[in-house]
């Protein structure tokens, strides 16, 4: 059992995957090459190459056993923009190079271009750009009580495998032989894989909770989750994030969850809802959740990003509950199963006009919230808002985000809806749905 497991938490099951897949590695060298690379291109991270063939060839710096990136390597790329991502030229062909301590060069190809953009879409599906998209699209065109739900088991599962990273404490697969293709992301832990977690709670969630609601075949439903799972896991292996057994705990954990939370998930739903005290309870507790968050043994950004995916969900949660108050949200006319209104051109209109007003007062909240309450908190600790190293001290950190994505998600089930409303383009059963 001892040599499976550490046969599964092994680097060589993902370097194999990615050989299959069609990444090859080609050589490694010292840490004072890529000063060599920087010196010669004036500072320039990002220099092309042209290539006889049409292969993407991609150089990243990686230390020794895992991807490490010091504070002042994260905050330039969070703060400033500057990602270090590579942009193909005409040829599809790159260079890259990016520093890290102690570490080394591995220089690789993609000889299949496919499955390269295949798994980055996969990976896609974890990160903040589609939750951003894909909760506000399910609240204004398809289901409100749906996405309610869909929420409170996407937050809870998320926060408890984000916190387990920080108390279990486990590195990503080493490199080489692994070629770790998201050296941003390396610097938090890597037992569970939450890309595993979300990659089966959203799918199989939907499935669950729509497949009595609506009249479709379920079998369906339940192969579209198999194969968006199985995305999402592979792209973890494909760019070297983690190891198999990261992912299959994930797996595990997520499954377990479902088999707790699901039951009660409803009743939960409708409490938060209907109880005109809810917020008293639940607010108080997401703060709760954010201060007493496992402290880990160096920084890393997962505090934040739980600090994200809690916000903006109690504040989806706390418009809902708004809308009810206020009487906007009522009752199912229908009896369940509801028949699915397939859309046409007049409805995909109206979906498009409905997502880009949406999202405009998506990015007008948070830019204002972000400046706002940034602003308010460096004021109150009296701290220098243009020093980088501000923005990750736990007490600007953990509010900022906070509150941000708090009124992000009111934005999504409170601001925009009604902004639909006066514009006549909302939903017809936007407002029916408990």
């Amino acid at each position: 059992m001892d040599k499976l497991t550490e046969r599964l938490k092994g680097p060589d099951m993902v370097a194999s995957f990615q050989k299959y897949f069609g990444i090859r590695a080609i050589f490694s060298v010292n840490h004072e090459m890529i000063n060599n690379v920087n010196s010669k291109e004036s500072g320039n991270i990002h220099h092309h190459t042209k290539s006889s063939s049409n292969k993407k060839v991609v150089i990243h710096s990686q230390s020794n056993g895992h991807v490490t990136e010091d504070k002042e390597v994260y905050k330039r790329k969070r703060v400033h923009k500057d990602d270090s991502k590579s942009i193909p030229d005409g040829n599809n062909c790159y260079y890259t190079a990016e520093c890290s301590q102690n570490g080394h060069i591995v220089k690789y190809e993609i000889t299949n271009k496919f499955w390269y953009w295949l798994f980055a879409f996969g990976a896609s599906l974890g990160y903040e750009v589609f939750y951003a998209t894909f909760f506000p699209f399910w609240f204004w065109n398809i289901d409100g009580a749906v996405g309610r739900q869909m929420i409170l088991l996407w937050a809870l599962v998320m926060y408890v495998g984000q916190s387990l990273k920080d108390v279990i404490r486990w590195p990503r697969p080493s490199s080489p032989p692994v070629v770790v293709m998201e050296p941003e992301y390396a610097i938090e832990y890597g037992m569970p894989s939450t890309h595993a977690m979300v990659g089966s709670v959203l799918p199989f969630s939907m499935v669950i909770f729509t497949m009595h609601r609506y009249d479709y075949p379920e079998w369906i439903g339940f192969v579209f989750a198999t194969l968006w799972c199985a995305l999402v896991c592979g792209s973890r292996l494909y760019l070297g994030m983690h190891s198999v057994l990261d992912i299959l705990a994930g797996l595990v954990l997520s499954a377990f969850m479902m088999l707790l939370l699901l039951p009660i998930i409803e009743a939960l739903d409708t409490f938060l809802l209907i109880n005109k005290y809810s917020p008293f309870l639940s607010i108080p507790l997401v703060i709760a959740m954010a201060t007493f968050y496992p402290k880990s043994d160096h920084w890393s950004p997962a505090r934040g990003d739980t600090c994200v995916i809690i916000g903006a969900g109690s504040g989806i949660l706390f418009g809902s509950w708004l809308n009810y108050q206020l009487g906007i949200i009522r009752g199912p006319s229908l009896p369940r199963p509801f028949p699915i209104m397939w859309p046409g051109f007049n409805l995909i209109g109206l979906a498009l006009l409905r997502a880009c007003i949406g999202i405009l007062c998506i990015v007008g909240v948070r830019a204002l919230g972000k400046f706002a309450t940034f602003s308010l908190v460096c004021y109150i600790h009296k701290l220098n808002p243009k020093d980088p190293e501000t923005r990750i001290k736990p007490y600007v950190e953990i509010p900022v985000k906070l509150l941000t994505y708090f009124f992000m998600g009111i934005s999504i089930t409170y601001l925009a809806p009604k902004v639909f409303r006066l514009l006549y383009i909302e939903r017809p059963t936007m407002f029916t749905e408990v």
